[in-house]
């Protein structure tokens, strides 16, 4: 963990910047010796409105730097809507002594983040007939933490909205080129470097099309005949369609997203109002955060602080695959998201390695890479290129170069089509042995591409539809375990994330935006009383368990955790795991030694963690009063787990019950490394309330 961080994260009422930025996987730019870079200085919650923010931050900084004018040329940032934090230029010696003081919490080296789905809300069980509280969700709103959003989109019209819920305390511009309306509320951009990339615009409006995507997901509005090039047509909608939408863009054209600038639109977005944002903690704001897309390796996972709930991506029952048609007419199926119509005549083939645009470029040529292949070999044909990985920009080349198609023949076949800029499908290594072969067979070998076919059906697919009753994670999606709290199972669930066609000028189709915002605020419609922790636990215990075949992984847990997400069955899952600030700060207190940051963080001055009640498993009921609930376990292999009591009773609502789990290795044991899994299930006849046990030899 990069960064000098005196506590393992915040208290309960504030946001998580520490675990935020410091825990999530990212790309730092390493300092050279004593070269100064950008650092966030982090100090608890917001100072009393009495006291001068930005003059207490030169103060402290002066201290180590030895005057003010150093001290306010350092400071380019200081953080005072909703946390006290400041940021800095600082070399890596004085950012170690910032981190000794007593009020500094935390001090981490700035980073750069990269971006990370309508047919899926069918899939999970929330279709457009499911019974809402529109009022309700009308009074939720959503802060988007992305690349902004575009106001002229239908999915985000304002028909029928009334007035801002009373609470919202966002701003919106004016900007020349953005306007914001009653669906979407407010809207800001931050972008503490003074250059904006190319192509960029200084105001909340998305230029990437990836923040509009990622919005509608959450919120967007009913938008019909919804469709990507007769692709996935349908009615697109989002999952809270009358919640309110708050913009906060700190991603840019570069595809890149500061931390100073993500922590500007925390600030933001704690003081505005807003009930759920993309990662935070407190103000009773739920933590919902993508487990990434960095998948399938151990490890990958994003975003695995415990009170975050991380979202891994599944697929839904829609695939969209290209077959390529040889001249001698056999069909080979690849994959790929292919809008061109299929030609009425055969097209000749060439294999890149033979289109070199010069002598010592044919293993360029061969992968099609920009620059290396001859536009009088390839204009007209269809390009055969071998790649070791993705396609990455092969589909310019050909482009460039004239090619009318091309196969993609990869070593590792994928199960995330793309959308590329000629006529394409991706075959697997064996497949692309079968083109080959073809070719060889013959001096005139001609096949074309046909367009995608859709082998499923919902509300955007129109064509025919085969149901797939077991979701996959797709490879891409980030998996366990824990790199940090070995403890704490992640991902916490799955939802759909490939294929999904969202807000875009041509409702584009994009893999990777699992958007964990959407079904909280579904629950949160129903329940706006209800804590994170509450909304969390409600989203595990109920989720649809999935298969072992389903991960891709053996070790199954690691990619999909509780299961497949069911927002219908969450809004009354019959029992909750409450976990309240007392909870957190017991964990925090197993996790350091250091008294004098778990204070800063309680707000508690005399706080010893000695004093804590330890953390036990707590269920609150729900239902009437009288009933009961009896637990079921399923042990894993060579494991005994135990509970106690096995029967629960509630007399009254919304009572609290604890018990006790045993788990104990059976005499026989396991060898190392090997990780096994079960589950404790509590139920009254009516409700199942699931949570996996998994166990790590290790």
């Amino acid at each position: 963990m990069n960064g000098f961080v005196r506590a393992v994260s915040m208290r309960g009422l504030a946001i998580a910047v520490a675990l935020l930025l410091v825990a999530a996987a990212g790309i730092a730019s390493a300092a050279g010796g004593e070269r100064k870079q950008k650092y966030i200085v982090y100090m608890g919650d917001k100072l009393h409105p009495s006291v001068d923010a930005v003059a207490a931050h030169h103060s402290l900084l002066a201290d180590v730097l030895g005057n003010h004018d150093d001290a306010k040329g350092s400071i380019f940032h200081s953080y005072t809507r909703s946390m006290n934090a400041f940021a800095a230029m600082l070399s890596p010696e004085e950012a170690s002594k910032v981190s000794e003081l007593e009020d500094v919490i935390s001090v981490f080296p700035c980073k750069t983040r990269r971006m990370q789905t309508t047919r899926s809300w069918d899939y999970i069980g929330l279709s457009p007939e499911v019974k809402r509280r529109q009022a309700a969700e009308s009074d939720v709103i959503i802060g988007m933490i992305d690349s902004g959003i575009d106001p002229t989109l239908e999915s985000f019209r304002d028909e029928g909205f009334g007035p801002p819920p009373a609470r919202w305390k966002g701003t919106c511009g004016p900007y020349e080129n953005f306007k914001c309306n009653r669906k979407i509320i407010g809207a800001e951009f931050f972008r503490h470097s003074l250059q904006l990339p190319i192509g960029e615009s200084a105001s909340p409006l998305d230029m990437t099309g990836h923040g509009s995507h990622t919005a509608a997901i959450a919120a967007g509005s009913l938008v019909q005949r919804a469709e990507f090039f007769g692709l996935a047509g349908g009615t697109a909608r989002g999952g809270v369609p009358s919640a309110r939408i708050a913009v906060y863009k700190v991603c840019y054209t570069d595809h890149t997203c500061n931390d100073e600038d993500v922590l500007s639109a925390f600030d933001a977005a704690a003081n505005d109002g807003v009930d759920i944002i993309n990662l935070s903690l407190g103000f009773n704001i739920l933590t919902a955060a993508a487990a990434g897309n960095q998948g399938p390796f151990h490890r990958s996972i994003m975003n695995f602080s415990p009170w975050m709930l991380t979202v891994g991506a599944s697929t839904v029952d829609r695939q969209l695959r290209t077959d390529l048609i040889l001249g001698n007419g056999e069909r080979i199926t690849g994959v790929s998201v292919n809008t061109f119509e299929t030609p009425n005549h055969t097209i000749p083939i060439i294999r890149g390695f033979d289109a070199s645009a010069e002598l010592g470029l044919e293993l360029s040529a061969m992968r099609c890479m920009p620059d290396s292949l001859k536009p009088e070999a390839v204009n007209g044909k269809i390009v055969h290129c071998l790649v070791t990985g993705g396609a990455g920009t092969s589909d310019e080349a050909v482009r460039e170069a004239g090619g009318a198609g091309m196969i993609v023949q990869v070593y590792t076949m994928t199960d995330t089509p793309e959308v590329f800029l000629v006529p394409t499908t991706v075959v697997a290594k064996d497949d692309g042995k079968r083109v080959a072969s073809y070719l060889k067979s013959t001096n005139s070998s001609f096949f074309s591409i046909a367009p995608c076919s859709q082998v499923s059906g919902g509300t955007i697919a129109k064509s025919y539809a085969i149901n797939m009753s077991n979701p996959t994670v797709p490879s891409f999606s980030g998996r366990g375990p824990n790199p940090v709290y070995h403890s704490i199972l992640k991902p916490d669930i799955v939802a759909p994330g490939v294929d999904i066609l969202s807000a875009h000028p041509m409702y584009v189709p994009i893999t990777g935006n699992n958007d964990p915002r959407r079904s909280p605020a579904y629950i949160k419609s129903f329940h706006p009383d209800w804590s994170p922790a509450a909304i969390k636990s409600a989203m595990m215990t109920t989720a649809v368990v999935m298969t072992r075949e389903s991960a891709n992984i053996s070790d199954v847990e690691y990619a999909y955790g509780s299961g497949m997400i069911n927002p219908v069955r969450a809004v009354d899952p019959g029992l909750i795991y409450n976990i309240g600030s007392l909870d957190w700060l017991s964990f925090l207190c197993a996790q350091t030694t250091n008294q004098t940051a778990i204070r800063i963080l309680s707000a508690q001055d005399k706080l010893v963690c000695t004093d804590l009640p330890k953390i036990r498993p707590t269920y609150d009921s729900l239902n009437y009063p009288s009933f009961h609930f009896h637990a079921t376990i399923e042990a894993p292999p060579g494991v005994n787990v135990t509970v106690k009591p096995s029967t629960i009773q509630f007399i009254v609502r919304r009572q609290s019950k604890s018990f006790k789990l045993v788990v104990r290795t059976t005499p026989q044991g396991h060898r190392p490394p090997l990780i096994v899994s079960g589950s404790l299930t509590w139920s009254d006849g009516v409700h199942s309330v699931r949570s996996p046990i998994a166990v790590h030899f290790s």
